[in-house]
């Protein structure tokens, strides 16, 4: 007895389309970003970089702030060796003379930190100078600096041993100052009072081409005056130092840092300090006179 033939098992059998001109069916082209999308996109990359930028610039200050305050220590350590090789500091022998030929101390002891007078003295130019790219006027392309000497510290040759009875580590040697300040003021390093005596005396003339130089009568500066046996006050009533002042309010009258914080300043002892914002003018000053008999902190 035969068996009834089974049905034939086979695959589904594939469907095409029958317009033969169309394409099988393919994903749902996704829509286009709306505008919504895009500003959401920009303000979210606005965000970001509002957050980075102040996290850069601190980065950057501190990095500034540090190689200024390392190169306030390689002055000190060419003043030292100055003194060491001719048994004295250098200073300003006629201090109140325009006709002085001192030879500056920045000047002096370029042999000392191994420059040359040509040009810049990378050494002398803060990173934090604002005026430091200033372009160059009538010509005079050397000697800027960004640092200034405390000229009452320098005057006479000053000995390094007994020469600041208020001690080395109190009294201040060099302070920053914008290279080019105000509206024509600008410090040179190479600079005596022979190379900016004016005649008759104009104070912003010699302001215009001075020697790098802080506390300077000559120049009509802001000096300590005596305020009392063991005080002294500014010759201007509140003036210490400028933090941050834009180049064209620069003075040229007292010194000036491009930090918030404070002003480095190098020590006599070749060591190197942050004298802080607010400090009292009579306290800052104090540190200015070598031999005022003031007990007083930077601190």
């Amino acid at each position: 007895m035969s068996r009834p033939a089974h049905p034939r098992l086979s695959a589904p059998a594939r469907r095409f389309p029958t317009d033969a001109g169309s394409a099988p069916p393919l994903a749902r082209a996704r829509p286009g970003s709306t505008l919504l999308e895009l500003l959401l996109v920009v303000v979210v990359v606005a965000v970001l970089v509002g957050l980075l930028l102040p996290a850069v610039q601190r980065v950057r200050e501190a990095a500034a702030r540090v190689k200024g305050k390392n190169q306030l220590r390689q002055i000190g350590v060419g003043l030292h060796n100055y003194a060491a090789a001719r048994g004295r500091l250098p200073g300003f022998v006629y201090p109140d003379r325009p006709d002085s030929r001192d030879r500056p101390p920045l000047s002096a002891i370029l042999p000392f930190v191994e420059a040359t007078p040509d040009g810049k003295v990378a050494l002398y130019v803060a990173p934090s100078d604002p005026t430091a790219d200033a372009p160059v006027r009538r010509g005079r392309d050397a000697g800027d600096s960004s640092y200034a000497v405390n000229k009452i510290g320098f005057a006479g040759l000053p000995d390094p041993a007994a020469g600041f009875p208020d001690g080395a580590s109190n009294t201040i040697a060099v302070a920053e100052h914008y290279a080019r300040c105000g509206p024509g003021a600008r410090f040179n390093f190479l600079y005596s009072l022979r190379n900016s005596s004016v005649n008759p005396p104009d104070q912003y003339r010699l302001n215009e081409q001075r020697r790098a130089s802080f506390a300077d009568v000559y120049y009509g500066d802001v000096v300590p005056v005596p305020d009392g046996p063991t005080s002294v006050r500014p010759s201007r009533g509140g003036a210490t130092f400028q933090l941050t002042p834009p180049p064209e309010q620069c003075d040229p009258l007292v010194p000036q840092t491009a930090f918030a914080g404070g002003m480095p300043v190098l020590l006599f002892d070749a060591s190197v300090r942050t004298v802080r914002a607010g400090l009292d003018p009579s306290a800052f000053w104090a540190a200015v006179t070598p031999a005022g008999g003031e007990t007083v902190s930077l601190d």
